[in-house]
């Protein structure tokens, strides 16, 4: 009896450990996705480079209104503002805690590689933080049975878990971007649709 007790007790265990897991969507059910332009989600972030022995994590804010964002990027402890990017198609800002001044550039790569000494392409990760590749860039699809995972743009993204916004409705839990020596995980906490 003891023993079917602790075998109990340990599924119990093992089934609250992880939420559950959803199967990709399929491409019926992604099209909405398309549509979204006004979201916003919190997530912990962590980039590697191993070629330059570069570990970074922060946490991130990420809120888009139809073409705006405002990416806000915090880290230690207490969750202290690392730096705070703000754009539209043909102009980005930077404002980077400590510092008065404000950096400006065409692009929001630019701008996040001189400063931050990040490679990572906001204009099609706004897509792909969603699910979805860039539309209009091609893209080739790799079949995988428990993730869904594309290639664009050099980059290699992998969506390793979904999660539930509304009924019917799935977006992006956990995913890995890769390029090169550059690995970006991004896990999400909340999804917050505005529209």
């Amino acid at each position: 009896m003891k023993k079917l007790l602790l075998l109990g007790i340990l599924l119990l265990l093992s089934a609250c450990s992880r939420g559950p897991v959803l199967p990709p969507p399929d491409r019926g059910e992604q099209a909405w996705v398309y549509d979204l332009e006004d979201w916003m989600f919190d997530a912990r972030i962590s980039i590697s480079q191993p070629l330059a022995e570069r570990n970074d994590s922060a946490r991130i804010n990420w809120e888009q209104q139809q073409s705006d964002y405002k990416i806000h990027l915090s880290a230690g402890p207490f969750n202290q503002t690392v730096a705070i990017m703000t754009g539209r198609p043909g102009h980005a800002e930077i404002q980077v805690a400590g510092e008065d001044d404000r950096y400006a550039a065409r692009s929001p790569e630019a701008l996040m590689q001189a400063i931050l000494g990040w490679n990572l392409p906001i204009r099609h990760a706004v897509w792909w933080v969603r699910g979805v590749p860039d539309p209009t860039l091609p893209h080739g699809l790799v079949a995988e049975d428990s993730n869904y995972r594309f290639i664009q743009a050099g980059w290699d993204i992998d969506i390793l878990r979904f999660q539930e916004v509304s009924p019917n409705h799935r977006l992006p839990a956990r995913m890995r971007m890769m390029h090169n020596d550059l690995t970006v995980n991004l896990v999400i906490g909340r999804w917050e649709l505005t529209q």
